[in-house]
Order: C-alpha cells, then sequence, then structure tokens
C-alpha cells in the first residue's frame, strides 16, 4: 500500500482494485479499507469476504471479469505458482483499465536464498536437482515453484513501463515497511547494481498505450517506411529486398488465397495477385490503404481496413498470410490477439510469413561497436539507435529470434525464425566498409548481434 500510495497518490477511494492470487483474504481486507471496491480472485474456495470486497473462485490465466474492468491489479507472490505466466500477464493486461497500475511483487529466480524452501541457490538449479535437493533436505518430495529471473520477468511484462520500487524498498526501508526483511539501509546505488540478485522484485507497471490509426500518416509511408523509394518511382512495380525476399519464399501459386496483414502500400499485394492468387489487403491505418487503392487493382486483389486482432474472415481461410514489418507495432497482447486470429484463418498446413525489425541483440550488442567505430572515423551518431528516425516510436515490441519463436510456439504454430540480411548499405561510401558490413551481417556468429531483419515462416500446426 505504501508503493501504491507513493505512486498514485492519496486518491485511492475511487479507484477499483482486483487482487490475484488473494488467498484466504487477508490481504485483501486490508485492500478493501483503501480503495473504493476490492475483488480478490483465487483457485481456492474463498473465506473472509467482506462488504466492501468480493472473492471469486478462479485462476488468473482466465479472470471471469470483462476488459478495462480496474484501475488498480495486485498480482503478489502469484506468477511462480501458475502453469502460464504468460497467459496471465495477458489477463491482467487484459481487465486493466487505460492508464491503470499493477503493483506487481514475485521471487528471483538468482536469489541465494530460496523464498519458499529457504534453501541456498534451490531455485538455480534444474527440475530433476532441485527435485532431489528437496528430498535430500526433508523438504518435500518436488520442487514445484517456477521463479524467473530479473531479464525473464522482464520479457513476462513487455508492454508495461516498469517502475522498480526495489532499490527504494532497500534504502527506504522504514518509509515501507519492511525493516522486519531488510534490517540495514542499502544505498540506491548498491540496490540498483544487485537487481539480478534480489530475493524478491517489486514493480509497479503501467500499460504501454495501443496505437491509434491516425499515427501512421502517408508521411510515414512515403518518407521512412522502407521501399518508399521504389514506390515513388514506379508506383509499386519495383519492391525491396525487404519484400521480395518473403514473395520469393512463400512461392506464390495461381488459386492460392493470400492475405497481406499490414500490407502498408500494397506493393506486395499487387505482386502476389500478379501471380494468380486471389488476395486481400488489410491494413489499421486508413492513410495507407489511400495509397494501396492507387495501385492499378485487378479483380483477383481488394484492400480493407480493419483490425488485425479481429480479422473479419471465416475460418481456415487462407493458404499464405504475410506480416511484414507489422509484429513490432503491437504490444504484446495485441500480437497474441493477431496470431490467434491468424491460426483461426489459416488453412491447416498453411503458412504465417513475418519479417520485423529491430533485431534487439543487435541494438544492444551490435549497434554501440558499429557507433564506436563510426566515432573513430569522426562520424557521431546518437547513442540511442531509436533516435534516429522520426517514427521510432511506433516501435512497441521489438524482437529478436529467440522471443519471436517463443511468442509463436505459444499461439500454436511450428515456427522457423531466422536472420537474414536485406539491407544494401549503399548509405556507406567506402567500399571496404560496406563488404565489413556485408560479411558480419552473414557469418553465423557475427550476424546474431549484427543483422538487424528477422524473419520466421511458421506453419499452423492443426
Amino acid at each position: 500500500m505504501a508503493v501504491l500510495y507513493n505512486f498514485l497518490g492519496e486518491g485511492l477511494r475511487h479507484l477499483r482494485c482486483l487482487d490475484v492470487g488473494c488467498g484466504n483474504g487477508t490481504m485483501l481486507k486490508e485492500f478493501g479499507a483503501h480503495f473504493r471496491f476490492a475483488v480478490g480472485i483465487d483457485p481456492a474456495q474463498p473465506q473472509n469476504a467482506l462488504p466492501s470486497t468480493l472473492q471469486v473462485c478462479s485462476r488468473g490465466e482466465n479472470i471471469p471479469f470483462p476488459d478495462a474492468h480496474f484501475d488498480v491489479v495486485i498480482c503478489a507472490q502469484v506468477y511462480e505458482h501458475v502453469q502460464d505466466p504468460y497467459q496471465l500477464a495477458d489477463e491482467i493486461r487484459r481487465v486493466l483499465k487505460p492508464g491503470g497500475a499493477i503493483f506487481f511483487s514475485g521471487p528471483n529466480r538468482f536469489a541465494l536464498i530460496e523464498e519458499h524452501y529457504h534453501l541456498p541457490l534451490l531455485s538455480w538449479l534444474r527440475p530433476r536437482i532441485a527435485d532431489a535437493y528437496m528430498r535430500l533436505t526433508h523438504r518435500g518430495r518436488q520442487y514445484d515453484i517456477r521463479p524467473l529471473s530479473y531479464g525473464q520477468l522482464r520479457r513476462l511484462w513487455r508492454g508495461f513501463k516498469i517502475h522498480d520500487y526495489t532499490p527504494q524498498l532497500l534504502f527506504h526501508h522504514a518509509h515501507y515497511h519492511v525493516t522486519k526483511r531488510v534490517r540495514v539501509r542499502i544505498p540506491l546505488w548498491l540496490g540498483k547494481m544487485l537487481r539480478p540478485l534480489v530475493p524478491n522484485f517489486n514493480w509497479v507497471l503501467t500499460a504501454v498505450s495501443d496505437l491509434p490509426s491516425n499515427v501512421y500518416t502517408q508521411k510515414y509511408y512515403l518518407t521512412e517506411c522502407d521501399g518508399y523509394q521504389q514506390f515513388a518511382h514506379s508506383q509499386g512495380e519495383n519492391l525491396p529486398r525487404r519484400l521480395t525476399y518473403p514473395l520469393e519464399m512463400a512461392n506464390i501459386q495461381p488459386g492460392q488465397r493470400v492475405l497481406d496483414l499490414g500490407c502498408g502500400r500494397g506493393e506486395l499485394a499487387l505482386h502476389c495477385a500478379r501471380r494468380g492468387a486471389q488476395v486481400w489487403g488489410l491494413d489499421y491505418a486508413p492513410e495507407a490503404l489511400k495509397l494501396a487503392r492507387q495501385l492499378p487493382l485487378t479483380q483477383n486483389l481488394a484492400f480493407q481496413q480493419a483490425d488485425a486482432q479481429k480479422l473479419p474472415f471465416p475460418a481456415a481461410q487462407f493458404d499464405v498470410i504475410f506480416m511484414l514489418d507489422v509484429v513490432e507495432h503491437l504490444t504484446p497482447h495485441q500480437l497474441n490477439r493477431t496470431l490467434q486470429e491468424v491460426n483461426r484463418t489459416l488453412q491447416p498446413g498453411g503458412r504465417l510469413i513475418i519479417h520485423t525489425m529491430p533485431n534487439t541483440r543487435y541494438y544492444r550488442w551490435g549497434y554501440p561497436l558499429y557507433r564506436l567505430v563510426q566515432g573513430l572515423r569522426g562520424q557521431k551518431i546518437p547513442k540511442d539507435p531509436r533516435t534516429r528516425w522520426e517514427h521510432a516510436h511506433l516501435h512497441v515490441n521489438e524482437q529478436n529470434p529467440l522471443q519471436l519463436q517463443r511468442t509463436l510456439t505459444h499461439n500454436g504454430f511450428k515456427p522457423r525464425v531466422w536472420l537474414a540480411n536485406v539491407q544494401n548499405f549503399e548509405y556507406e561510401p567506402n567500399p571496404w566498409i560496406r563488404a565489413i558490413q556485408y560479411w558480419l551481417t552473414r557469418l553465423p556468429i557475427a550476424k546474431a548481434v549484427f543483422c538487424n531483419d528477422i524473419f520466421a515462416v511458421a506453419k499452423k500446426t492443426k
């Protein structure tokens, strides 16, 4: 409560609160005294309901309330007990109102002393070894807790802005009422440095707002969206490598049904239609469709506006669906819903073809090295690579290959994900530097951190 008052101010009495995993209702009673209304859910039967609270028997992965229903969600010491923490995070985001906040507290996998059984390094171990450790110390037959590391939890809550209160709790331990657990005041700088090893994380999370369709302007499509030079010169006849590579990969055949999801200017959909497929181009942005409808349309090509999370098509409709440069524009919650819709509308054995950039590993490891080299050459480039682009704020869910593969698998696909460079480096005047860039984005080890383009082919499994 001290954390929530610090973050939200004193006006909690008008807010609706959900306590996920309320247990026997002890904490829920406290919340009921501070909020307008407090609801608790737990798989166990309710025990201690009060007039100002309500307890419901339900799991966190399936919250029985409508979308955007709560101002505050409490998720304290819960995620490590559920079967699917990603589904838990999706459900919490669904029921949270725009502008709402989540108080999240949970254990760290790399805590020196495991919090539930108080055994050193227990959560560090592989499941079989952890089970043997439990039996050897007579604490049980099986280690049934699934804690995550600092990095894994940040990935779990992708799409949320994380306000990390853990260092503040360690420093202001009396103010936040944790003196029983934190006996010595730990300086803020040390608390931040020790984040990967603290026993428990305490965060406030706020959702990244969904992007409205009007942020995608004609200026974006005609001055920054890759391929705009070719589009301007040829009205879609010539395609950039970013589009020709997945088009070759798809091997579109006459009579196939194809959906270009997030079609943008429409040039890929046009080329699919010219190969004899029945093609639909769908986009969220009206300005994109204005450009697409200026192309030489044919009877087997149609464009329409729709939300990718609610595709206006029946089940098992398409042989191939393209999602090129769409993933990074969808929050994790939106992406999961979109992939579920793609799975629904693909035929059995149908293929989803994806391109997304940037590769976050390049931004984290490759770009700083590139910036250093450019600095030695007398060329200053910004520390944050995103500041080089006017519309970088439209990227709300940047990926790396492993992360994309996990997301696709989670949503019922059998994916193959890889890195393949489609940049020509024409901006670099020095041919020797261009050659180095070319090979760094292709050599097996180097390309993991220097290649910025991620591709995937995901097959519908059923």
